[in-house]
């Protein structure tokens, strides 16, 4: 029992200087919380019944970017997270296809590459 509190009093200044307090996450997450809640009360003056289908559509972007947003504090999954994680071999194999692409490229253009002799 000692070993698991002293690991979790040890996490606690990792966490204190992560890139990001953990704070600032949860304060984000009520403000969209927020936002999204009482929009439709806000919209509503301005756009009559068009709020009905204009906030579910706000509500989709910012929960949206708020968890693109929280995917982004670990963006390889290094701390378990579950979120969407970027997938390493993937975005390898992506950047080797397109440098390739634009290296093979040069052989298929259409014009002379080098000046013609005088």
């Amino acid at each position: 029992e000692s070993c698991k509190l002293r690991a979790v009093c040890a996490s606690i200044v990792d966490d204190a200087s992560a890139r990001m307090p953990l704070s600032y996450v949860h304060l984000v997450q009520l403000l969209v919380d927020t936002l999204v809640v009482l929009a439709p009360f806000a919209l509503y003056p301005k756009l009559g019944v068009l709020t009905i289908l204009m906030s579910p559509i706000l509500a989709i972007f910012y929960r949206g970017f708020l968890e693109l947003s929280k995917s982004l504090l670990d963006p390889f999954g290094n701390g378990d997270s579950l979120s969407e994680n970027f997938s390493i071999s993937c975005l390898l194999c992506e950047t080797n296809a397109g440098s390739v692409r634009w290296f093979n490229a040069i052989q298929e253009v259409p014009f002379p590459t080098h000046a013609p002799p005088h």
